[in-house]
């Protein structure tokens, strides 16, 4: 409570510095008439406004997005790609029995064994390997899926397995042509292994298990976006929405077949009114276009942008991920310190990536009037000494950061819910460091889905899901087995 007085208190003098300044008088005038008292506000102000999100934004951004999920799901090129996971809805009463799953979405590779008893995980058995890194930065398909093969059959050495369900978790862009095939598109989080893009990656894997004398095939193969709503539609039935908040950013949801045109043509023996898990990929959404981000991106999300490896895509998931963040607020503080607003980090303002998720995360917390946490962080990890002043703009720029990315996820996961028909009544599964570790995130999320649906009766309800990659995937595999 004291600290959300302090926050108050600190907000209304900003606010009455700010209201005091005539905006209207010539440059040199107001120039000739700010102090340093001042001129911090005035700055403030400036970057609070370029990080708002405000409705009407926010409803360009529901429109924009309702087109695209419809020419995705149609076939037509979209920034979204709608992608069928094969993954039905299906009733998850009586499923009992040992199921496994396989985890690859970055250079540790888990394996795990699930046991289910009437539909509930009563044993859980797994293990991580690390991908040596010339699997990684280097070498050949044969190389990294026989490693992967070698692990398997380490992890199930003196246990008689006969061709058990197995899910695999392979968090790369890929197109689905069946339950359990996919072909990857390209690599993404470093690596370069050749051989695979272009390459059904379960058919990959499956030679290497032959040579290997594995007794197993893939039964689902899946993303992790996919893998989460799964997991927790085994625990609640209206899970509509599974979700990464992380640093990554992504939606998968429940779509009647008969919406999925371009599944319906290459399928005409589908049953309509079956409902299909799709992997939106919506973190690319309106990339590289900016129909709608332009009115979304400031400067500080286009030097994000153009310092990226994938300038250009992945625009939405830029002003929300965690691997983002950070470095917004460094750039918006890195202003402030060159007008001599502030004093710097020594030299880590200037840095890419000199000011991470972590920290700004550390800025946000709940504390005390003097903001005595944030000067904790500033000493430990900077150290730097700072005043009252410099700790309340370093965390007013933190929150208006955290606020922004929390509205635009909110924004993108309440258009899906209208779009699905979900809103009445829809529980949203969210895995991700950004949505379980930030202070509040939850809260501004509710906030924001107050704003969005602008008073009309809403019950969406976001609850946090944990390892939809590893979990989620034998969980899959049950559901379809």
């Amino acid at each position: 409570a004291k600290s959300k007085h302090a926050r108050e208190v600190t907000m209304q003098r900003l606010q009455q510095i700010c209201g005091h300044l005539n905006l209207n008088a010539p440059q040199s005038q107001v120039e000739s008439k700010q102090t340093a008292a001042t001129r911090l506000p005035m700055a403030l102000r400036e970057i609070r406004h370029k990080l708002h999100l405000p409705l009407y934004k926010m409803k360009l951004m529901q429109d924009g997005l309702m087109k695209e999920m419809e020419k995705g799901l149609n076939g037509v090129e979209s920034t979204v790609m709608m992608l069928p996971s094969f993954v039905m809805r299906r009733s998850v009463e009586g499923k009992s029995g040992e199921y496994y799953a396989l985890d690859l979405g970055g250079t540790n590779f888990r394996v795990l064994k699930l046991v289910l008893k009437n539909s509930k995980v009563v044993d859980t058995k797994a293990a991580k390997y690390k991908i040596p890194l010339e699997h990684v930065t280097g070498g050949n398909a044969d190389g990294l899926f026989g490693f992967i093969a070698k692990s398997v059959a380490k992890f199930i050495k003196g246990t008689r397995v006969n061709n058990p369900p197995l899910g695999f978790t392979f968090s790369f862009p890929m197109t689905k042509t069946s339950l359990n095939s996919g072909i990857l598109v390209r690599w993404t989080k470093s690596f370069v292994t050749a051989g695979v893009v272009g390459q059904d990656v379960c058919a990959l894997l499956a030679e290497q298990f032959a040579k290997e004398g594995v007794n197993m095939g893939v039964t689902a193969l899946l993303n992790d976006t996919v893998g989460t709503l799964v997991t927790e539609y085994f625990k609640d039935n209206r899970a509509m929405l599974g979700v990464i908040i992380g640093t990554g950013f992504n939606v998968a949801y429940w779509e009647k077949v008969g919406n999925i045109p371009k599944y319906m043509e290459k399928n005409p023996g589908a049953d309509p009114d079956e409902t299909m898990c799709i992997n939106m990929e919506c973190g690319n959404f309106d990339s590289p276009t900016r129909r709608v981000l332009k009115y979304v991106y400031n400067k500080y999300d286009n030097e994000v942008d153009a310092a990226s490896p994938n300038k250009g895509l992945g625009l939405t998931e830029k002003l929300v991920s965690g691997l983002y963040m950070g470095e917004i607020a460094r750039l918006a503080l890195r202003d402030l310190k060159r007008n001599k607003l502030i004093r710097g980090l020594k030299g880590k303002l200037e840095e890419k990536n000199g000011f991470p998720a972590w920290h700004l995360s550390g800025c946000v917390e709940e504390d005390d009037a003097r903001l005595s946490k944030i000067e904790k962080v500033l000493k430990k990890s900077y150290g730097v000494s700072s005043t009252l002043e410099e700790r309340q703009a370093i965390r007013m720029v933190c929150e208006w950061v955290v606020l922004r990315s929390a509205r635009v996820a909110a924004t993108i996961i309440g258009t899906v819910a209208l779009k699905a028909g979900y809103e009445w009544d829809c529980t949203v599964a969210i895995d991700g460091s950004v949505f379980e570790k930030t202070p509040n995130y939850k809260k501004l999320m509710d906030e924001a889905f107050d704003d969005f649906f602008g008073g009309q009766p809403h019950n969406i309800r976001c609850v946090l899901t944990k390892d939809g990659s590893g979990v989620g995937a034998g969980l899959s595999a049950a559901l379809m087995s």
